[in-house]
């Protein structure tokens, strides 16, 4: 079985190397610090994407609001 590029002996071994480096008590603070910045991440992806739809959807109204006007003078000066 492979997850991406990596299959589960890979991932074995990442696992014993980071719990000897770090040790078994401070992996479950270290989980946490990134399930919080996976969170805030997220967060801000969802900031940036309601943002750029608001300001495409002004742009869009703003873009029928010259279209009409446009289109009002020229009936005038036909």
């Amino acid at each position: 079985m492979r997850i991406g590029p990596l299959g589960i002996w890979e991932l074995l071994i990442i696992l014993v190397v980071v719990l000897l480096i770090f040790g078994p008590r401070r992996l479950p603070e270290m989980a946490k610090g990134i399930g919080q910045s996976v969170r805030e991440f997220r967060k801000g992806l969802r900031e940036i994407k309601g943002d750029i739809e608001t300001e495409i959807s002004k742009d869009d109204k703003s873009g029928e609001h010259t279209q009409r006007s446009e289109a009002s003078a020229e009936s005038k000066t036909t």
